[in-house]
């Protein structure tokens, strides 16, 4: 059986797979599987047992911090494996979905065509726009041209096969076929720490294709969402995918770090899994945007991965240092470092007015303590990872 006979999952413009490209993608998955479960223990222990006794007799120090283990680390022959499998999955899986959305373009264009043919948002695109260095120079994620990259007139490719790729590698681990998880991570968190916030405008920055912008719209119903992104194929696909979800999403094309809205235009402006794939430089730019974008009493929330700094074990650095060596983030490391709150106070807001912390979940608590949020959920919310939130009150 070669030919899909009826759309299996997803929503109206989702790449869909026939049975032989759908075995090739749960082929490499199960090997994603196979090495997280059986290689990554053993190469902690490699770590903790072999490399780190190594380099404390040969120095006299234990080591602290990841750069002190990674040269000796990829010299082993089991790091190496490790690395060769961790790398050669994820490329494969890229190349079976490409090789998909190739087989039914002219299908999938016929659709995001049909479902942005009575919009209720908006699309507006700027080919003039200077793209940052940071996103045209790398593949992100090694996602074949990464966000930007036009392959065809009115082309759509990127954001259905980044669409593709989150809802297959994922699986069900940050809300299934939706992928929004950050944004009800982002939702939850606006809730809680400000239930009187309702807001009436809402910006998301680098939304890519609208996972979390449309988990965030669907959490405040009565507010205008606006989002942005450099990516005109995301953009594209974004819109006809937000259309078909039935959810009114007005998408423009534009960099964070400077973006054409007026000052204090929104009570909300938010971000989810942006910041670790920019520069520390627009990093600081984009807090920097946000304050100048937001109300007064209006709140900044960021979602990201969480920080693992120094105190963490080796093994954890080294995972985080593995993203910004091998996986085109390589910013991930730095920002990993990066004190968020000090960042945000720079940018103009108030140091006791911000919020920031990390937890497992889904959905974020109310703290215990101020600096990190609480463990277990008394709600029963089912836990789906790990991310970290900056957040504040112009």
């Amino acid at each position: 059986m070669s030919e899909m006979n009826h759309q299996h999952f997803g929503h109206a413009v989702m790449p869909q797979a026939t049975h032989d490209e759908q075995a090739m993608e749960d082929h490499f998955l199960a090997m994603r599987m196979w090495t997280n479960r059986n290689l990554d223990p053993l190469d902690r222990r490699l770590l903790d047992e072999v490399i780190v006794p190594q380099i404390t007799a040969k120095t006299g120090a234990t080591p602290k911090a990841s750069a002190q283990v990674r040269q000796a680390l990829e010299a082993h022959p089991l790091h190496q494996l490790w690395l060769t499998l961790s790398l050669f999955y994820q490329d494969r899986i890229w190349q079976v979905l490409d090789g998909a959305i190739d087989r039914q373009f002219d299908e999938l264009a016929a659709k995001v065509e049909a479902q942005v043919a009575t919009p209720k948002g908006s699309l507006r695109l700027n080919p003039d726009l200077e793209i940052p260095r940071y996103i045209a120079a790398i593949d992100h994620h090694r996602m074949p041209g990464s966000y930007t990259v036009d392959t065809a007139d009115k082309d759509f490719r990127a954001g259905a096969l980044y669409d593709r790729f989150a809802s297959t590698y994922l699986r069900n681990l940050n809300g299934g076929w939706k992928n929004d998880g950050r944004g009800h991570t982002l939702a939850s968190h606006v809730h809680d720490f400000y239930p009187d916030l309702k807001p009436r405008r809402i910006l998301d920055l680098g939304c890519s294709v609208g996972h979390s912008t449309v988990a965030i719209a669907q959490a405040f119903p009565d507010a205008e969402v606006y989002a942005i992104d450099v990516g005109a194929p995301m953009l594209r696909y974004g819109h006809a995918r937000a259309e078909a979800m039935g959810v009114a999403i007005h998408f423009s094309q534009q960099n964070a770090e400077a973006t054409d809205f007026e000052d204090g235009m929104f009570d909300l402006v938010t971000s989810s899994a942006l910041m670790h794939e920019t520069s520390a430089k627009g990093m600081r730019a984009i807090m920097k945007e946000c304050f100048r974008l937001l109300r007064p009493g209006g709140v900044m929330c960021h979602v990201d991965v969480p920080p693992r700094h120094e105190h963490l074990s080796l093994w954890d650095q080294m995972r985080c240092d593995f993203e910004s060596h091998y996986n085109n983030e390589p910013f991930m490391t730095s920002l990993a470092r990066t004190d968020w709150v000090q960042v945000a106070e720079k940018a103009g807001f108030e140091r006791d007015a911000v919020a920031a912390g990390y937890r497992k979940g889904t959905f974020f608590l109310k703290p215990e303590r101020s600096d990190f949020f609480t463990e277990g959920d008394p709600n029963g919310r089912t836990l789906l990872g790990s991310w970290y939130a900056c957040s504040a009150v112009k």
